[in-house]
């Protein structure tokens, strides 16, 4: 296991058990678009459970589920969670089975990793032939972060706010960077959508409240490149 990554993983789990009120509710959005697929008797395998939140809900759909976390922190946040979930602790590139999936969940970790395609590479090798893969990743091209740009607030682009650092991310997407990085990896990109249309800010956004934050959630859907989240859903390349 690598003790650099470990160290890092760890240093950013303090996010994870303070809690985010938004970071909830963009869970729920996800765990709604993932419903719509038939899930009966299919097993899953999230990757990467964070403070255990999104797991607690894939339970409830998936009971034949396994996670990989390598954070000894969110481990523990999770097992409060959901007790007896299969949990590997390591990190995903350590990972070894001869099983393969029918859903695999990468909620929010692409923009951690190290090596993206990489990873992406590897969760192509454990889905099963027509499974699925959802893939959640922050857009740096969001209607907010447009906003920031004209107004001289961001320098550019790619630039990180506090809380991706926070948070311990190393990079943003876009909708064609996403694609790219599951087209290297293997993986055919089914569709994208958009997980959170955000005109505001976050604390102006909360301060709108619950029904007007969940509406907008739902209003980004089909204009994925100008949410704040991106939500890809692949499967293996056939060809």
């Amino acid at each position: 296991m690598s003790n650099k990554e470990i160290e890092h993983l760890e240093t950013i789990s303090a996010f994870y058990e303070k809690g985010d009120y938004m970071d909830e509710l963009m869970i729920d959005r996800e765990i709604e678009i993932i419903k719509r697929y038939s899930a009966e008797g299919k097993s899953a395998l999230e990757v990467g459970c964070g403070s255990g939140s999104s797991t607690e809900k894939l339970y409830k759909i998936f009971r034949d589920i396994e996670v990989i976390e390598p954070s000894k922190k969110n481990v523990a946040l999770l097992k409060n969670r959901v007790s007896n979930v299969k949990c590997h602790e390591l990190l995903l590139e350590e990972f070894s089975t001869s099983r393969r999936f029918d859903f695999i969940f990468f909620l929010n970790v692409i923009e951690h990793v190290e090596d993206p395609v990489q990873s992406l590479k590897i969760l192509a090798d454990l889905i099963r032939h027509e499974g699925l893969i959802f893939i959640s990743a922050p857009n740096c091209m969001s209607l907010n972060r447009r906003a920031g740009y004209k107004m001289g607030v961001l320098e550019n682009y790619e630039k990180m706010a506090p809380k991706d650092y926070e948070v311990g991310h190393r990079r943003l997407y876009t909708v064609d960077m996403l694609k790219d990085h599951c087209d290297k990896a293997g993986l055919k990109v089914l569709s994208v959508k958009g997980m959170y249309l955000k005109p505001l800010s976050e604390k102006q956004m909360i301060e709108l409240g619950d029904d007007a934050v969940r509406a907008f959630y739902s209003l980004g859907e089909d204009i994925p490149e100008y949410c704040a989240s991106l939500l890809a859903v692949a499967t293996k390349k056939y060809y």
